[in-house]
């Protein structure tokens, strides 16, 4: 029969991704494979190693976990899960391969790590305008998106999370993997109460609906109070995808377009000027022998 505490020792893994996930952490999951030789980690030993290089669980203790912290944090950096080799030789410490490293204690076995990286779910935050708010928050849930909203008229939005007031942002998770839409639609003490909570945190990106006149006098405003221009150089105003919006609705949709060219690396341009537009080549080639046939 298996023993009690391995079982026990599962779980309480899982437990802590488990908590790790609820609290939408970014952190990197990391999997003993094999052990060749001596070596404290065994097959199968499970950590998570945290983005300020905090390791949680045991992978072999303190030289082992150690060496790994800075792969653990490229694999976070770049998005794809590794596997790196441990070569436990005595005579040396550090990458000695792209992935493989060597630990300075003398035990003499091989460690293979299994190394993945976990974020948090992409959210799209709406501010501002009721209607815009609404759109905004519905063509993102359709995209899978989590969703947080606030309106300035109060009205209630159906939203993973809403925020009863501009306050509660100094507790919400405002992250590089959040996409800020702030459409008040005129009201510029409301953009700049919310840009300035918004700005003391790490948003992906802000998209200021606003006309290039309001956003110069809003940029103007946060410069004299001292926000850095990366910062700064976050804000996306006029913003979204040029669609001749006349409609909350339609603005809406051109700033969802925009946050997902952003999110998947897209260009915002048309398809058939990256493509090619093979109709209209065909249709002016007939026009064009029409043209000759009608001369001759």
């Amino acid at each position: 029969m298996p023993e009690a505490s391995g079982s026990g020792s599962f779980r309480e893994f899982n437990d802590l991704l488990d908590r790790l996930l609820r609290e939408e952490k970014e952190f990197v999951v990391a999997i003993v494979v094999s052990v060749k030789g001596s070596a404290a980690a065994k097959p199968g030993a499970k950590g998570v190693i945290l983005p300020d290089g905090t390791v949680l669980g045991w992978l072999g203790g303190w030289c082992s976990e150690r060496s790994i912290i800075s792969v653990a944090l490229e694999v976070l950096a770049l998005g794809k899960p590794k596997l790196v080799k441990l070569v436990m030789s005595g005579t040396g410490a550090g990458r000695v391969g792209e992935d493989v490293i060597e630990v300075s204690t003398p035990c003499g076995g091989e460690v293979l790590l299994y190394l993945e990286p976990v974020y948090p779910p992409i959210q799209v935050a709406a501010l501002g305008d009721a209607r815009v708010v609404k759109a905004v928050t519905a063509y993102a849930r359709i995209l899978g998106l989590k969703t947080l909203a606030h309106t300035i008229q109060g009205e209630e939005v159906e939203a993973d999370n809403t925020l009863k007031s501009l306050e509660d942002l100094a507790t919400t998770r405002i992250d590089h993997y959040t996409y800020v839409v702030l459409a008040s639609m005129g009201n510029t003490d409301y953009d700049l109460k919310a840009l300035n909570k918004i700005l003391e945190k790490r948003p992906a990106k802000i998209y200021l609906v606003a006309s290039r006149r309001r956003a110069e006098d809003i940029a103007r405003k946060l410069a004299r109070k001292g926000i850095p221009p990366e910062k700064l150089a976050k804000i996306e105003s006029p913003a979204g995808i040029d669609l001749a919006a006349t409609t909350p609705e339609e603005l809406a949709l051109s700033v969802t377009a925009a946050i997902i060219a952003d999110l998947r690396g897209g260009t915002r341009k048309p398809m058939e000027e990256l493509r090619g537009a093979p109709f209209k080549k065909i249709a002016e080639k007939l026009a064009s022998q029409k043209q000759e046939t009608i001369k001759s």
